[in-house]
């Protein structure tokens, strides 16, 4: 395999870089261990050995021969802006995947407009608006939300929160908790234009009957990160968190003389009262992802 480092583009040319050769190590991988509150996601992919080509210059294509014109295409450069928003999207679904299972995040809010309110940043306003006020409610209020734009156009946000207690002061009344997510978010965009569903909404339109476990949860709204990424503009947040979260960092080992069936082998071996709550090998049978969670009854 073949990569270019150090590439750029200047006045629509592509400039200079260095070529690097890439060979796979046999029985070598690289695994990243992420692990919080009993969660557990582990990755693994193999080890490549980069040998450097020698620097590119200015005209020469990736095999190194030389080549009259660099000027880059509009395709090409359109295939560049994608790439970059999808690794951000997926460094941001990791990032909030992360968060939730780090804050033990156990309820889910999904925030709604009446109307075809289509606006991205008139959403993320009144949705910084609501935080506000719900901080302001419930002293210590954490979240991370992720944003969707639904089939109509209109927008509206996944939040995994800590479950709310059983009351709240709402402009110095108690009320039932549950009903205060839709109060705040109403005095923000009007009297019945939106509601806030505790517990979320399936995909028929309709409140959960069960709760998610943390980890499921996690997947459910990092997933509409992914499901997003090519609406929002470039540099643009796709997900919304609290700042005094601070998820740990994973843990990086290389593992050698080790196939992949031993891989996997040796990954599934979990500690008693954990379940496994995806694995998947990757589509060219080269890397393999495991996520665990602890057991709890009564969760999905």
């Amino acid at each position: 395999m073949w990569r270019i480092v150090g590439q750029s583009i200047r006045d629509g040319k592509k400039t200079g870089g260095v070529l690097l050769r890439g060979e796979r190590v046999p029985d070598a991988w690289d695994l990243s261990i992420f692990e919080a509150n009993g969660h557990r996601e582990l990755s693994a992919r193999p080890v490549i050995h980069w040998e450097d080509c020698g620097d590119m210059g200015d005209h020469k294509d990736a095999l190194g021969n030389d080549v009259p014109d660099l000027e880059v295409t509009p395709a090409e450069l359109e295939e560049r802006r994608l790439r970059c928003l999808n690794k951000a999207a997926k460094r941001a679904t990791t990032q909030c995947r992360r968060i939730i299972k780090a804050s033990s995040f156990d309820e889910m809010l999904t925030i709604t407009y009446r109307e075809n309110q289509t606006d991205r940043a008139l959403c993320k306003k009144h949705f910084e608006t609501w935080v506000r006020r719900m901080k302001n409610a419930l002293p210590g209020f954490q979240y991370c939300a992720s944003f969707e734009v639904q089939e109509r156009g209109a927008m509206h946000i996944h939040v995994a929160t800590h479950k709310l207690p059983k009351m709240a002061q709402y402009k110095g009344v108690k009320i039932e908790a549950w009903k205060l997510g839709t109060k705040v978010w109403r005095s923000i965009v009007g009297e019945d234009n939106g509601l806030v569903f505790v517990g979320g909404k399936s995909r028929w339109g309709k409140g959960r009957q069960r709760k998610l476990s943390s980890a499921k949860m996690a997947a459910y709204v990092s997933k509409y990160i992914m499901k997003d990424y090519s609406d929002a503009p470039m540099g643009s947040n796709r997900y919304s968190r609290s700042n005094d979260i601070d998820p740990p960092k994973p843990t990086h080992l290389r593992l050698t003389g080790c196939s992949l069936d031993e891989l996997i082998r040796t990954a599934f071996e979990r500690q008693d009262g954990h379940s496994i709550v995806s694995h998947r090998i990757g589509h060219w049978g080269d890397s393999y992802w495991l996520c665990t969670e602890p057991c709890a009854n009564g969760l999905l």
